[in-house]
């Protein structure tokens, strides 16, 4: 990660251009995380409660046993969680302050909040997991510390008839556009980064997610959505140039630029032609679930993430925001999600995509390494050989040093023999492990493989890990 920039005045120089990806298919400068390959989502800790106080769904305390279960479920992938309603009384409150971490998720035995979130950072790191934080750098609302300051130096967007843009409402409250031009030329966004990675020594967790990024133009001073934009670049670059990763909600929607190249990986992955996927590698930029804004209700674009991959928002399925409660019963579904998404997604982004083929329900898309995907029937194939039927699945997990595989059954099934991979050709036996939040259990060890297959029976929901046996 690099240092921060060297004097108080050279954060003015860094440039707001356009990045043309296309020149060097890389990103502008290097990533500190590979998103294609990591488990990336969001963990909600608390909202509002309408009253002056919080609803809390997770403190820091209880932050800790999410991700210990989620690192023995995953067997150890690489993980990012980005906290949401870490600051003041929960989600989308106070904005454009970042100023102080919510004290209702404090441990009882830390003098502060702050001291209770930075044990969470370093304590997740013994379990791959970074975690940072979920903020916005649009909004501002009225009860914000700093909305007297924002009206002062004329730092809200304006409509034509010079009203106060408003682009929402939240927690009651209406959520009005941030001016991004002139809050970089004042210093004001600068100080506020600053005191962001202060609070959090975000720096060291090098990455961030801003929620619902988007440009628009101040129509009442002149400026266009595309100058905006060019202030967008510059604050994405700011971030880098202090070590931190900046990721988002979108690419494409509500931008005039998806900043290819500057932000790896976001949550609603709105790439919604098959060519960009062949054209974009998956380590320049990679998303969560994808959807399709350009269509009313903004429809799941589930052919698309079965035949290039999906990773996991996670955040759905810890709790229930509709209801606005924790789920006690998480780990059936997120362990199907895991194998079912997350294991394919991060196997197809290490190959090259290499073309498509048919059309509607009969695409097929072919990869390096003689693989495919077939929508038709839902498979995933090795010189046709499957790794995946319907929701019946069998990964190498790419993240472990020793070779190991992963299998899971949706429906369960009874005596199903799978091809292994060309380089457990060796192996003669494999011990098995049931997954669980506790661990893993053991299943039968020493089973022998017989022609290069491996006869498996698992039970419904049931998800096993099987490596070369220790015998």
């Amino acid at each position: 990660m690099t240092n921060s920039i060297d004097t108080n005045e050279a954060w003015r120089f860094i440039p707001g251009e356009y990045y043309d990806w296309q020149e060097t298919m890389q990103p502008e400068s290097p990533y500190n995380f590979d998103y294609s390959q990591t488990l990336t989502m969001k963990l909600g800790m608390a909202i509002p409660d309408g009253k002056g106080g919080s609803k809390v769904f997770c403190t820091f305390e209880q932050a800790l046993r999410y991700i210990v279960d989620i690192d023995r479920l995953t067997r150890g992938i690489p993980k990012i969680i980005y906290l949401v309603g870490w600051q003041y009384n929960g989600h989308d409150d106070r904005y454009p302050a970042w100023d102080e971490v919510n004290v209702h998720l404090k441990r009882p035995q830390d003098s502060t909040a702050k001291d209770s979130y930075l044990w969470l950072a370093e304590a997740a790191k013994r379990y791959n997991t970074t975690v940072s934080v979920h903020v916005n750098m649009t909004d501002a609302y009225d009860n914000s510390p700093h909305w007297d300051l924002y009206m002062e130096h004329d730092l809200i967007s304006r409509n034509e008839d010079g009203s106060l843009l408003q682009i929402g409402n939240y927690n009651n409250m209406a959520a009005y556009q941030i001016f991004y031009k002139k809050e970089w030329e004042s210093g004001k966004i600068v100080q506020r980064i600053e005191k962001l990675i202060s609070l959090l020594e975000l720096d060291k967790a090098g990455t961030v997610h801003l929620d619902a990024y988007f440009p628009r133009a101040n129509v009442f001073r002149g400026v266009s959505q595309e100058e905006e934009s060019s202030y967008m670049r510059r604050t994405i670059r700011y971030f880098r140039s202090r070590g931190i990763d900046v990721t988002s909600e979108n690419f494409a929607h509500h931008r005039n630029d998806p900043f290819i190249g500057l932000q790896p990986w976001c949550w609603w992955f709105d790439q919604n032609q098959e060519k960009h996927f062949l054209e974009r590698p998956a380590k320049l930029l990679s998303g969560a679930a994808i959807r399709d804004y350009s269509k009313p209700g903004i429809p799941r674009r589930h052919d698309l993430e079965f035949l290039f991959g999906a990773g996991v928002h996670g955040e759905d399925v810890f709790w229930d925001q509709g209801n606005e409660v924790s789920r006690e019963d998480w780990h059936d579904i997120f362990m199907e999600q895991i194998c079912t998404r997350m294991l394919q997604y991060q196997y197809l982004n290490s190959l090259d995509r290499i073309k498509i083929e048919g059309e509607g329900d009969n695409r097929v898309v072919h990869y390096s390494g003689g693989h495919s995907v077939h929508l038709a029937d839902h498979s995933v194939r090795r010189d046709s050989k499957p790794l995946r039927v319907g929701d019946d699945v069998l990964f190498p997990a790419l993240w472990q040093v020793q070779p190991e595989l992963i299998a899971f059954s949706k429906s369960g099934y009874s005596k199903k023999a799978w091809s292994l991979p060309p380089d457990w050709n060796e192996v003669a036996a494999v011990d098995i492990y049931r997954i669980t939040a506790e661990g893993l259990s053991e299943a039968q060890l020493g089973q022998r493989i017989v022609g290069g297959l491996l006869e498996l029976s698992l039970a419904p929901g049931m998800a096993i890990s099987i490596i070369p046996s220790q015998q």
